[in-house]
């Protein structure tokens, strides 16, 4: 299977595009999720032999499963919030690994001269661009997902274990007839791609910068809104382009298992809430920005050799 993805019959430029992006940074899209897969299941094989000192929300994994038997819905909620907690860390590393990607993907071209070759090539900026856009927004986080899938199962099947072993129930009763596959999917690939269209226009300004930037896009890509934000409050008394930023992010909710339970709020219901952001007009004003930087990045691209 994997040869066959890697392998070009005819002319494919596109598919050759995405394998040239994946060779290229292919540490932030398979190594880095691998190894962070493989240290959080280390991990937490650490912490299911110290369960009772290992806390999740508050309360250590005993007392989580004692009190999964309150209710169906409890129970349900309790043991699927075990079972995707460590793969939260894992989209945490994934984050840093879309905003590095995306600050290198049209500056590291320009500083090793791969341009050069890449535009005597039959394929076009807007491939070029547009290709390297789909990498950072959605082949990084796909991958992340396939590898946040599999250590959901690695952590049902070590939370199997840990029933077995330290109490008297059933790990099939407790643990695997009470995992909420359902909401266990939807918060897995809900969220991620939602949180990805808010903040679409602060990824394609990383690749903005990375697109004309001599040297240090990292740094750059920092100073200037601080500057901007900076200049608007000593001149005008003002902070809108704080405030605009910080819209990006105010759709994000803080996984709280206690208000979740009060409320008989379920991880479907919450995964649902994310959709409804789709609704709001800054989300399109967002991507009608971020599309117009994009268009930004294909211009220059067209006019760019070598940094």
């Amino acid at each position: 299977m994997f040869s066959t993805l890697t392998t070009i019959n005819g002319y494919n430029p596109i598919k050759a595009l995405f394998l040239k992006e994946y060779w290229d940074n292919k540490r932030a899209i398979l190594t880095t999720p691998m190894v962070i897969t493989g240290l959080v299941m280390f991990f937490s094989i650490v912490g299911m032999i110290n369960g009772s000192s290992a806390t999740i929300d508050g309360a250590s994994i005993s007392e989580h499963l004692s009190r999964a038997g309150n209710s169906s819905f409890e129970s349900s909620e309790i043991i699927t919030m075990l079972i995707m907690f460590p793969s939260i860390i894992l989209m945490i590393a994934v984050v840093f690994s879309m905003i590095f990607t995306a600050l290198s993907v049209l500056y590291d071209e320009r500083k090793d001269k791969s341009i050069l070759f890449w535009k005597s090539m039959p394929a076009s900026d807007t491939q070029e661009v547009l290709v390297k856009l789909a990498t950072v927004i959605l082949i990084i986080p796909a991958i992340a997902i396939g590898f946040a899938f599999i250590l959901q199962i690695f952590s049902a099947l070590l939370l199997g274990l840990f029933v077995a072993v330290n109490t008297d129930q059933s790990a099939w009763e407790i643990v695997f007839t009470n995992i909420n596959f359902g909401g266990l999917i939807a918060m897995d690939i809900v969220p991620m791609f939602i949180n990805i269209l808010w903040v679409l226009p602060i990824i394609t300004w990383f690749m903005l910068v990375s697109s004309f930037s001599r040297r240090s896009p990292f740094l750059l890509a920092f100073i200037a809104p601080i500057l901007v934000a900076v200049f608007e409050g000593v001149f005008f008394r003002s902070n809108y382009f704080l405030q605009a930023i910080g819209t990006r992010f105010s759709f994000i909710k803080r996984f709280d298992l206690e208000d979740r339970l009060e409320d008989g709020v379920g991880m479907v219901e919450v995964a649902g809430s994310y959709l409804s952001t789709l609704t709001d007009p800054s989300l399109w004003v967002g991507i009608a920005l971020a599309a117009a930087m994009i268009a930004g990045c294909i211009q220059i691209r067209k006019r760019s050799s070598i940094a």
